[in-house]
């Protein structure tokens, strides 16, 4: 790991020095700056910092994320947070012409520039290069970095800002940063300070207009006023209204309208600079679209004073006919295919001016989808980005429609809805759906009162005196969009029983339980949550009742209350939204999201989808250099190396192809574990298969994982004792666990972490211990290991070895990776103890892989596809043109976790199906081994290709499982007599 020096260099520059000590009350000593630049130029020295500032934030965050080390991640909070002030502090002072000190931007280089080891500069430019460039390299050596296939940006952040710096160091770089901002804080205008009571607050981006909230509400009262009908059946009337930041009105193009030119009168004029909202009514079933343009009032006249209401009116009324019964226009637009109507809200009146060309081509036979139904059924909808655009539109969505009809008691994610498109895509376009009060009655006596009214209710003791429960819904929502899970499911995992009201909403009791935690200490899941979040200030702003109450504990005025949710909740939104995506501009947010599909992970719609799998296949470097640990790493010891058994290709190359075969062969399993057990597990089986995975730990918060919750039973570092977590660094541990499920799907698994990215080579009692964890512990029923050693000659032999004795007594069935080393060499141990199932790999034709050893004689070689293997990577060491977050690679490390998945479907097969006493016959390896061998063989005359005995289910009439459930039990117990 790269270091700055404790020891003063000789070269350390006299212009450092002056720097390092000319902070008021804080003594620095860092004695080593591996950038030491020297100012020639203000402004080009301002701009170098803003790069530079801009570049270690980013750095700073994912190196935050997988640090171990509470201390260090601490320095990571307090650096994003020192850049982030200077960020915004030089921006200030661009748009305000403001003149910096020169020497404080010097120094905030200076301090920046320690971070950088000297090691690294070996990467960048030197000589002609002088100093003063070298953080310009940085930002732009960072910025190729995260562009290059080979590099992924925690290689780059490990590299570059992980110095090794002593506690004493870290505390004098933080008071110096701090110090500088401060200083150069005091330099602005006072009404650009960086130090207001909203710690992420901008002066620059100013409160959207309060037009949209009067627009909304004017909206929904004009429809209830003309939800009467003479109809023979009353009519269930529904809207939806769709939901935006509104910040810029998109441009409306001139679109011919299908029957006739609209007239254009005087009135016409008065929609020119209104809102226009769009929105979809429905009476039963059927979804219908309308857009709604609202007339600006005018404020300032000059002409004698007349009824301008009255005379607007009497021109609309003349011009355009007046929705006198809502279920006139809907029925209309029936028989409109491709067209909307236009309507007109003039003095609380809605008129039909016409139909134009529909821009939302919705699936009538389709569903709408809330967004609790993602939560529960489409996890993989969510990414970052589509998480942080929809918090933010949400935000937005209680900005404008606080004190509405549109919020109604109890609102929620399920209230917010998607359509689909003709196409067949989502578009990431929300939509807010309130139920209109039947004809006959009112809000007050349907239950549909605004949440800003005075309503009596015995829930509002549950929700501690806070005065806008809408904002506290909203905390809900923020909290169900940044996990991907409803809230009920986020209780019941930490075992939190929620109260039933009688609007149905969410107690902030409960809330506060959920999020902060119970009384016995047990964290909430605020703690899974960055401190330097932007998103987490906004859902703790939300929940602080007193924020929302005046000096005498009163509700806020209207006002008071919309500004406040903006500075205290949307304005923190924004920033979470553009800190994370910088290309996305506020003012745009709107028309960028309904360009993306949101039921394909965010993806722009308007592309050509030239690839389902969107950087699914690595250029040849990355491929040789991400994951591969080679035998011969450190030579020097004499001590065999420890290695995970992938990405052995020669070339380094995946085909699309050979993916796809993959896939397919997939397939064909899926359909076999669907008609032997699938269809008989209504629920998760009462005594389902328990799998431990010894590997690098996953990746908990992939989409992948997160839809499958309920299988992820434990978790335990023996790597890093004193760390929890399982983090997936590396991305071995990631792909393997995921292979399991994929094969297993009603198993439960447990994930050990028992080595890091940098760790090639951990102590083998490590392994022994984690072994020894899965089963005194878990009770497991199958163990994989997608690793080895090349010979038993090894420390801690002796420890893992009684471990796998242990294992087998307990009847733990054991796989094990045979090795990559092609001909070369052969089985790698674990693999080659006669107490471990050693797995070899094949194509999906059945041929053996050119990495895969050859096959012992007098001995049952197991072997499965483990060539262009497809399954889920870590997030974080993902390209951002890999929305998917998967991967395709190669190895017996990845043939192994699939006969793993394979073995306990035939485990869970038995004990649906068998006898018990056969079911346990299943766990002994000699038996599991035989029947391997038995679903690999393709009638009487089989012979094993090349040695290996290719085990691959499918129901086609060769295979064993292509005989109906009679037949198949009756094979599979006559191999466990052999």
């Amino acid at each position: 790991m790269p270091h700055l020096d404790s020891a003063a260099p000789d070269t350390l520059s006299s212009q450092t020095h002056h720097h390092a000590h000319a902070l008021k009350g804080v003594p620095l000593k860092l004695n080593s700056m591996a950038i030491s630049p020297e100012p020639k130029d203000g402004a080009e020295n301002e701009a170098l910092l803003l790069d530079t500032v801009g570049t270690i934030l980013q750095m700073a965050k994912i190196a935050r994320i997988n640090e171990t080390n509470e201390e260090v991640r601490v320095f990571y909070s307090h650096l994003s947070w020192n850049c982030f002030r200077l960020q915004e502090q030089l921006t200030s002072a661009r748009q305000t012409l403001s003149c910096l000190d020169g020497d404080l931007v010097s120094q905030a280089l200076g301090h920046l520039g320690s971070l950088v080891p000297e090691s690294c500069l070996d990467e960048l430019p030197t000589y002609p290069v002088p100093p003063e460039r070298r953080l310009k390299m940085l930002y732009q050596h960072w910025d190729e970095a995260r562009r290059r296939h080979d590099q992924p940006e925690i290689d780059f952040v490990h590299r570059w800002l992980r110095p090794g710096l002593s506690e004493e160091q870290r505390h004098e770089v933080d008071k110096a940063l701090e110090s500088c901002a401060d200083e150069l804080e005091r330099q602005l205008p006072e009404q650009h300070s960086l130090r207001p009571a909203h710690k992420h607050a901008s002066p620059e981006v100013t409160e959207p207009p309060y037009a949209v909230c009067k627009a909304a509400k004017s909206i929904y009262d004009a429809l209830v006023n003309c939800k009467g009908c003479s109809c023979p059946d009353q009519h269930d009337f529904k809207a939806k209204l769709e939901l935006g930041t509104y910040r810029s009105p998109a441009k409306k193009q001139a679109v011919k309208p299908a029957r006739r030119r609209i007239r254009r009168g005087r009135g016409e004029d008065d929609a020119s600079g209104g809102i226009e909202l769009d929105m979809f009514l429905s009476m039963e079933r059927d979804w219908h679209e309308f857009r709604v343009q609202t007339v600006k009032e005018r404020v300032v006249r000059f002409d004698p004073p007349v009824d301008d209401a009255s005379c607007r009116r009497s021109n609309m009324v003349e011009q355009y006919a007046k929705v006198e019964r809502l279920c006139r226009p809907i029925i209309k637009t029936k028989t409109k295919a491709l067209q909307r109507l236009v309507l007109r809200l003039t003095s609380g009146e809605l008129f039909e001016i016409g139909f134009e060309k529909s821009n939302f081509q919705i699936d009538h036979n389709a569903e709408p989808i809330s967004l609790s139904q993602c939560f529960e059924d489409r996890q993989d909808f969510f990414t970052e980005k589509t998480k942080r655009i929809l918090s933010l539109i949400i935000g937005y969505t209680v900005l404008h429609l606080h004190g509405t009809s549109w919020l109604q008691p109890g609102w929620g994610s399920s209230n917010i809805k998607f359509f689909q498109t003709t196409s067949c895509k989502t578009p990431l376009r929300p939509f807010i759906e309130a139920q209109l009060p039947k004809a006959g009655s009112d809000a007050s006596n349907q239950g549909f009162q605004s949440i800003g009214d005075d309503i009596e209710d015995d829930d509002d003791e549950l929700d501690s005196g806070h005065c806008c429960p809408e904002v506290v819904a909203l905390a809900v929502v923020l909290m169900e969009v940044y996990f991907a899970k409803p809230f009920k499911r986020l209780a019941a995992m930490h075992g939190i029983q929620l109260i039933e009201t009688k609007s149905g909403r969410i107690t902030l009791m409960d809330v506060d339980q959920v999020f902060e935690g119970d009384e016995e200490n047990e964290e909430g899941w605020r703690s899974q949550i960055p401190e330097d979040s932007p998103l987490l200030e906004a859902i703790d702003n939300c929940l602080d009742a007193e924020l929302w109450e005046d000096d005498e504990g009163q509700p806020l005025d209207n006002a008071t209350l919309r500004s406040r949710l903006y500075q205290k909740v949307v304005r923190p939104l924004e920033l979470d939204l553009t800190n994370g995506f910088r290309n996305i501009q506020l003012d745009e947010v709107d028309q960028y999201a309904r360009n993306l599909d949101f039921g394909k992970w965010g993806q722009p719609m308007s592309s050509q989808e030239s690839d389902s799998r969107p950087g699914l296949f690595m250029s040849a470097g990355r491929h040789a250099n991400a994951l591969t640990i080679p035998w011969g790493i450190r030579a020097s010891s004499s001590r065999p190396a420890f290695q995970f058994f992938d990405d052995q290709l020669g070339d380094g190359e995946q085909s699309a192809v050979e993916t796809n075969k993959y896939l397919r062969w997939k397939a064909e399993y899926n359909d076999v574990y669907k008609k032997f057990v699938g269809d008989y597990l209504q629920n998760s089986p009462s005594r389902p298969v328990k799998i431990a995975v010894l590997d690098t730990g996953i990746d908990r918060d992939h989409f992948v994982f997160e839809a499958r919750e309920d299988n992820l039973k434990g978790k335990k570092n023996c790597y890093n004792e004193s760390q929890k977590n399982v983090p997936d660094t590396h991305g071995h541990g990631t792909f393997t666990a995921s292979l399991i499920l994929d094969y297993a799907p009603d198993a439960s698994l447990y994930v050990i972490k028992i080595a890091d990215k940098e760790n090639t080579r951990p102590d083998a009692k490590i392994v022994a211990n984690a072994i020894n964890h899965a089963i005194d512990k878990w009770d497991v029923d199958i163990i994989s290991m997608s690793f080895g050693w090349p010979s038993s000659d090894f420390d801690g032999y002796n420890a893992l070895e009684a471990a796998i004795d242990k294992a087998i007594s307990r009847k733990v069935l054991m796989f094990a990776a045979a090795a990559n080393s092609g001909g070369r060499l052969g089985r790698a141990y674990p693999a080659s103890s006669s107490q471990v199932i050693c797995v070899h790999s094949t194509n999906t034709n059945g041929s053996a892989s050119d990495f895969s050893p050859t096959a012992e004689p007098n001995a049952i070689n197991i072997a499965t596809v483990g060539e262009s293997v497809q399954s889920a990577w870590p997030m974080l060491l993902c390209q951002n043109t890999n929305a998917e977050c998967l991967m395709s690679r190669s190895g017996t490390s990845y043939a192994t976790p699939i006969v793993a998945g394979m073995a306990a479907f035939l485990l869970q097969f038995a004990r649906l199906h068998l006898s018990e006493g056969e079911a346990l016959a299943v766990k002994r390896r000699e038996k599991m081994e035989a029947l391997l061998r038995r679903c690999a063989m393709r009638g009487p005359s089989y012979q094993p290709r090349n040695g290996y005995f290719f085990v691959h289910l499918s129901l086609d009439n060769h295979n064993m499982f292509g005989e109906e459930l009679e037949w198949v039990s009756h094979e599979i117990s006559k191999a466990l007599k052999t």
